[in-house]
């Protein structure tokens, strides 16, 4: 199998509105990165800009410097401080046009809905001259196609639900039939716990040279996650073309490697598998197992029982009694909770700074303990000790040694 040789369509998308600039969440943004690449569109960029109109039009103009699809979302609506249909018809070059047939349609969207429709509505009827309407079935605010060039300018409403159907059912379809897109982009997500991601990098550097397939690495809460994306013709042909690159990861992470299920999913599933039960018990206030375990529901569906018992505060105790409380702890949360397994966790203050985390695994094959030093000072450190305590739970499931 071969990587499609004719050359992707290149595309930037632009998020509009200033509330996107004062903290709002971007989902739309995020969900146009997916939508593109399983359509085999090349994503170079993405944009935030506020709600100004020569802003949004030097916007527009950059973006169709590098790439042939430019997508913008929002800003669309009636008021005044919706202004996106007058930088992109300035960015286009062409002046607005007003369409009888768009406000009939958003005047049967508020006839539909028993309420008036206001003045400022009409607003919502213009597009620039020359570019092709689209009607929007599910709001007052319809989107529209305008080209300048050889690029394309696709507009639609900064509501998510409006924009995914009209995306779906409107700009799809058109880019399929009116300029032969083809070919997808697969992008698979496999999760390495227990080894650092410099020491995952060096082992796979020659991987992360090639261009088709792409493999690159991002790291949180201590676990790596490696994406690998390929462009094909076909979804079966991009298969084709993963699966070796798969197999050498795996080959070469070997038990680090553990799959497409983040971490407490997997430990989920192996408990599961094996009918195992696990109880915990947490010494500290943070609770990070609980926590980590909580993401999910299934990794939270596998917790029979919660001992947590944080130490008064202030209060300092030397490393071998952390790690006794660790112990002890973990063998009462399963003596109470009657459990195959259970997972003691207890982190102390150091005077530099750091703490000294210490976790206890209690089993049928014995009790294990480990101690690692994390910087618990931001919040972000605590995810880190939970990560270590479902690695080590992992590795116990799996037969590994507990201290690789």
């Amino acid at each position: 199998m071969c990587p499609i040789t004719v050359k992707p369509m290149d595309a930037e998308i632009i998020a509009i509105g200033s509330e996107l600039l004062l903290g709002m969440v971007d989902t739309n943004s995020a969900y146009l990165a997916r939508q593109l690449a399983t359509s085999g569109i090349n994503l170079l960029r993405t944009h935030v800009v506020g709600d100004q109109v020569a802003l949004i039009a030097a916007t527009v103009n950059e973006a169709l410097s590098r790439a042939t699809l430019v997508i913008c979302t929002g800003g669309l609506g009636p008021t005044l401080d919706d202004v996106t249909r007058e930088a992109v018809a300035q960015a286009v070059g062409q002046p607005l046009e007003f369409h009888q047939a768009l406000l009939d349609q958003i005047a049967a969207r508020f006839a539909a809905m028993q309420r008036p429709m206001n003045e400022t509505n009409h607003r919502q009827a213009y597009v620039p001259q020359g570019a092709r309407a689209i009607e929007n079935p599910h709001g007052t605010a319809p989107g529209f196609i305008a080209k300048k060039g050889s690029g394309l300018v696709v507009v639609l409403p900064g509501v998510p639900h409006e924009m995914r159907f009209l995306f779906e059912n409107a700009v799809l379809p058109y880019l399929r039939s009116e300029h032969k897109l083809r070919g997808v982009i697969l992008v698979r997500t496999l999760y390495v716990s227990g080894l650092g991601e410099s020491l995952i990098g060096e082992r796979i550097a020659d991987l992360m040279q090639g261009t088709n397939p792409r493999v690159g690495t991002s790291a949180k809460q201590g676990v790596c996650q490696l994406r690998i994306d390929v462009r094909a013709e076909t979804t079966e042909e991009a298969e084709a073309l993963l699966v070796p690159v798969e197999a050498m990861l795996r080959e070469r992470l070997g038990e680090f490697l553990i799959g497409q299920l983040p971490l407490d999913q997997l430990v989920a599933r192996l408990l599961g598998i094996q009918h195992q039960s696990l109880a915990l018990y947490e010494g500290n206030l943070e609770a990070p197992v609980y926590h980590t375990l909580n993401a999910s529901a299934e990794g939270l569906a596998c917790l029979r029982g919660l001992l947590l018992n944080p130490l008064p505060q202030p209060q300092t105790i030397d490393e071998a009694t952390a790690a006794n409380l660790a112990l002890q702890g973990a063998l009462k949360a399963q003596e109470q909770w009657q459990t195959d397994l259970a997972l003691g966790v207890q982190a102390v203050p150091q005077p530099n700074g750091f703490s000294t985390v210490n976790i206890a695994l209690v089993s049928p094959s014995g009790n294990a303990q480990l101690t690692r030093s994390f910087d618990l000072r931001p919040p972000e450190g605590w995810e880190y000790v939970g990560t270590l305590a479902l690695e080590t739970l992992r590795r116990q499931l799996l037969g590994y040694p507990l201290h690789p």
